[in-house]
């Protein structure tokens, strides 16, 4: 088990990661060697090849450690091509699904505590994919009979009163934010899944922490559920990244006739803690400058995921960002728990590190964080 110390929250918490994203505790952790946009040293082509003339000298015994020099190298070309992609924001936002700046918008005036359908409606008419995914939501067969005549409803303002601000409230957020997910995750088959449950998880309990404080729960629940578009983003592209360099180097290896090489590059497949450490490297700041650009006047999603990712403690940090924290912390805890991953010492270590209460920890417990409790 981890030791206690200063590091006891980053510790766990890339513990929590490292089971999302499935990385297997009894194999060699590939290192993330690229920090801050800094390439990894000097890396030539004679030291490459010096090194893979000696493992083929070693004959058939050497082919898993060959298999895993090349994983290596494939990644140092991986690193240095995701740090660049990274760091270029109009990269990263063209990679997410735009939902407008009309809809940028709305998620705005959702958070003002006096808004009203009637001011909604004009914003609303405007974001025409959400206008027909609140549509199919209302015409589903099981919401259909609760209007006077059982029709289907065509006019968005009727479906907009029909669901009436809590709703859409929750909503709104939701439907944008499963738009930004990957479409899809192989070879982590299950990780899309996994991100979105834990997404809407901190989201929910965020709001449930903010409905017994000063604060907002609507901005609760959508900072809980936008601070994992970093690692929406990084999943994306590492795995886009590593198909781009992979099939390059196929390609070289192939046309120089390197019969071992190619059988190595032909059964490599992307690796999860390469994936996992590139999230711990850019996903925090990744949703504060993605959020930076929606450029929101009353929802203080960007100033919340800033602190977040700059890292200033749960002491320093605004209320909301605290609060944040909290049910991050919860529903990391609450996963690692399941699996027996952790044990009591340090699961008190994590609470008080974030002043996580027994009353809170109580409310989190009684609460359903897999489901948004609409009633419609």
């Amino acid at each position: 088990m981890i030791n206690s110390g200063p590091n006891v929250t980053d510790n766990l918490s890339q513990r929590f990661f490292d089971q999302l994203v499935g990385v297997n505790p009894d194999s060699q952790r590939l290192g993330y060697q690229v920090r801050a946009g800094q390439a990894t040293g000097e890396r030539t082509l004679l030291a490459i090849e010096a090194k893979a003339e000696q493992l083929r000298m070693a004959g058939v015994k050497a082919k898993a450690q060959f298999t895993e020099f090349a994983q290596a190298n494939l990644h140092e070309e991986v690193a240095d091509e995701l740090v660049r992609k990274l760091h270029n924001i109009d990269h990263v936002t063209a990679s997410l699904f735009d939902p407008t700046a009309e809809f940028y918008q709305l998620l705005d005036a959702l958070s003002t505590r006096a808004i009203t359908v009637n001011k909604l409606d004009p914003l609303i008419s405007c974001v025409t994919w959400l206008c027909e995914d609140l549509l199919k939501l209302v015409n589903q067969s099981q919401y259909r009979g609760r209007t006077s005549s059982g029709a289907i409803v065509k006019d968005i303002k009727i479906a907009v009163r029909f669901l009436g601000v809590e709703s859409l409230q929750l909503i709104v957020p939701v439907y944008a934010m499963r738009r930004m997910m990957p479409h899809s995750t192989d070879p982590f088959t299950l990780l899309k899944n996994k991100l979105w449950d834990y997404s809407l998880a901190v989201a929910i309990a965020a709001k449930r922490l903010a409905e017994n404080s000063a604060e907002h729960p609507y901005n609760a629940f959508c900072i809980g559920l936008f601070h994992t578009l970093g690692h929406a983003v990084v999943t994306r592209n590492y795995l886009r990244t590593y198909q781009q360099v992979r099939q390059n180097q196929l390609l070289q290896a192939r046309t120089s006739r390197d019969v071992q090489l190619t059988d190595a590059l032909d059964v490599l497949e992307p690796d999860a803690s390469f994936l996992c450490e590139s999230m711990q490297e850019f996903a925090a700041v990744l949703s504060a400058d993605i959020t930076s650009r929606w450029q929101l006047q009353t929802l203080p999603l960007c100033q919340t995921l800033d602190q977040l990712a700059e890292g200033v403690g749960y002491n320093g940090s605004s209320p909301l960002t605290r609060l944040l924290q909290q049910a991050q912390t919860f529903v990391q805890w609450q996963a690692l728990k399941q699996q027996n991953k952790i044990s009591d010492d340090e699961s008190k270590q994590w609470f008080n590190r974030v002043q996580l209460t027994n009353e809170s920890f109580s409310l989190l417990k009684q609460t359903n964080l897999r489901r948004l409790g609409i009633d419609i």
